[in-house]
């Protein structure tokens, strides 16, 4: 009855995988997508907001330093090494990543 539903508030916050920022490695390494993210349409009804588009584009940024600091592809930064960075530069991060 409510497929599709847009209108439904979230009971709370809700992550967003790092993973959904990057394309699988056997299909193009060291893309960052922030903007064109992998989510269902109805996710992408809150991703789209530009204050999330902000903390998407700010993890993009810091994943890329990393990965080229550390020489590796985007695929292969490591997300403590990622959580770190994002909360040294006060990034808040759901409380489950």
């Amino acid at each position: 009855m409510n497929e599709g539903n847009v209108e439904v508030d979230a009971a709370s916050p809700y992550p967003i995988s790092y993973h959904s920022i990057i394309p699988k490695g056997e299909e193009c390494t060291n893309l960052l997508v922030p903007v064109c993210l992998s989510s269902s349409h109805i996710a992408f009804g809150s991703i789209r907001m530009e204050s999330v588009f902000m903390v998407l584009g700010q993890s993009a940024a810091v994943a890329a330093s990393i990965s080229m600091s550390d020489q590796v592809t985007v695929q292969e930064v490591e997300y403590k090494k990622l959580k770190e960075r994002l909360l040294q530069v006060n990034q808040i991060l759901h409380p489950r990543l």
